[in-house]
């Protein structure tokens, strides 16, 4: 870098720590509240750091400042220092993903379109300090948690008409900067789009995850309906409100909790939108068997209902277990065009069905299941064990899926998916869904119950809270290790591309 560039770099760096010292001032000595100086410091930062592509020629010196940010904020809230951003009444990393997000977009959009690296970033800037505010400010708000962090209803209409407001003016102004410009009638349209799911992004936080998931999410909207064909625009402005309808439908049904409603409408528009019908009928196919199979024998299922960690009624952790893999799937092939996201998608989604399918159908067994490790006979419910209708089920769960991905995709695609293929998915499938029971067997938080002696994957129980651990790990619970089902599949699917 030049001696201009490293000037600029210093200037940069210092007036972000200016702006952090100007913090703890207001706190200690003015006895302002953390709250509003955290919201000041977000709002200077964010401001100032969407100025860095007037400033820096090459992205180098904006990624390293980005780099270094990560680290003292990350290191401030490790040692209690900074609390001027960081006293918080919740533990929050929000700090740390704020300048992981920059770092993202620069990366991403530097070259490719710096208007949505800006507009991205301005929504976010603004977004979530007025949110809290006018969540705050409320006496009686109406209050909701999506994850772990509370929020308003009051906050998320303000989230939403700031992100519409940001996302308009910054698109139509960047692009015109930069020599793209747009009519005003497509930043309107657009930047609707754009603020509803940065408005429903930003409702879905754990310890600050919102800074992460409301840039991220409102880059990859933009990205999309400024560079799809027509066709694909009104696709997903399509579904987006479509899937609004579903996700209302299945949460009112009860086959959703609110949660999971929203995981739901998040997963369905990238599935939907972004992907595509060979996208779409998997996720649907496994959804609605799933929800048909959790349905049947519900008094049969009653005395599991005790063991197992989750009822039928999906929350977001569930949707996001089963298909967060899928997701990040269709995303990698929208930017690489790359057909091995197919498989690893396909994949997890059969392994996801195959492990559903082999619990629900396992639970109609005439022999109690025996112990994956051992062969050794256990307890119905037990987590590890398994039955031959349930073995059954499960590799018919990950064939029919993997058949139906395959047939939707050769009417979609002039590159059609063989025999081979096939096999070969859906043997990752089911494989996917014995790592989840091995797994389960082996590392799975167990925990037994003090009044009634049973072993059970729920940490409440009897009306008893945080009861024994007696096997496994805290942290591993269902909805990690059918992460690790569903991740597990994919990438044994991913090695299809070589066949």
């Amino acid at each position: 870098m030049s001696l201009s560039t490293w000037l600029t770099f210093i200037i940069f760096f210092f007036m972000i720590g200016l702006f952090l010292v100007i913090a703890d001032f207001l706190l200690k000595l003015l006895n302002v509240h953390p709250h509003t100086t955290r919201r000041i410091v977000h709002i200077l930062v964010g401001v100032l750091v969407c100025f860095s592509p007037f400033f820096f020629k090459d992205s180098l010196p904006v990624v390293t400042l980005a780099a270094l940010f990560i680290a003292i904020n990350y290191l401030g809230i490790r040692f209690g220092l900074l609390k001027g951003i960081h006293e918080t009444d919740r533990v929050s990393y929000g700090t740390v993903y704020f300048p992981i997000s920059f770092l993202v977009l620069v990366l991403w959009f530097w070259h490719k379109d710096p208007a949505i690296l800006l507009t991205a970033m301005l929504i976010m800037t603004f977004g979530d300090p007025v949110a809290s505010w006018v969540g705050e400010s409320r006496k009686n708000p109406i209050s909701f948690k999506i994850w772990s962090d509370k929020k308003s209803l009051q906050g998320s209409i303000a989230m939403f008409l700031v992100a519409f407001s940001v996302a308009v003016a910054g698109m139509y102004g960047f692009r015109y900067m930069f020599g793209r410009p747009i009519s005003l009638s497509t930043a309107f349209i657009f930047g609707f789009f754009t603020a509803l799911y940065a408005a429903v992004s930003e409702t879905v936080s754990h310890e600050g995850t919102d800074n992460l998931m409301v840039p991220l999410g409102s880059a990859v909207v933009l990205d999309f309906l400024y560079y799809s064909l027509p066709a694909m625009q009104n696709q997903l402005m399509l579904w987006m409100i479509l899937t609004s309808g579903i996700a209302w439908l299945s949460w009112k049904l009860k086959a959703l909790s609110l949660s999971g409603a929203v995981g739901a409408w998040l997963l369905g528009t990238v599935v939907f939108g972004i992907g595509g019908l060979e996208w779409m009928l998997p996720v649907i196919y496994f959804f609605v068997t799933s929800s048909l199979f959790t349905s049947i024998g519900k008094k049969h299922k009653k005395i599991l209902e005790t063991v197992f960690e989750k009822g039928g009624q999906r929350d977001i952790f569930q949707v996001f277990a089963n298909g967060g893999v899928g997701m990040f799937a269709i995303l990698a092939y929208y930017f690489t065009n790359h057909i091995i996201w197919y498989m690893i998608f396909l994949g997890s989604m059969a392994a996801a069905t195959a492990d559903t399918w082999a619990t629900e159908l396992g639970t109609f067994s005439r022999r109690l299941p025996v112990s994956i490790l051992n062969f050794k006979t256990v307890e119905m419910g037990t987590s590890g064990g398994i039955t031959p209708l349930g073995t059954v089920g499960a590799f018919l769960g990950s064939l029919s899926l993997v058949f139906i991905g395959i047939l939707a995709w050769g009417w979609q695609h002039e590159i059609h998916l063989n025999v081979i293929h096939v096999l070969i998915i859906t043997l990752a499938g089911f494989l996917g869904s014995v790592v989840d029971s091995l797994i389960g067997a082996t590392l799975q938080a167990q925990y037994r119950c003090p009044v009634c002696q049973k072993i059970t994957e729920k940490r409440n129980h009897c009306s008893q809270s945080h009861i024994p651990l007696v096997k496994g790990y805290t942290f591993l619970n269902n909805d990690r290790v059918n992460q690790l089902c569903t991740l597990s599949g994919g990438l044994i699917a991913g090695l299809a591309v070589f066949f």
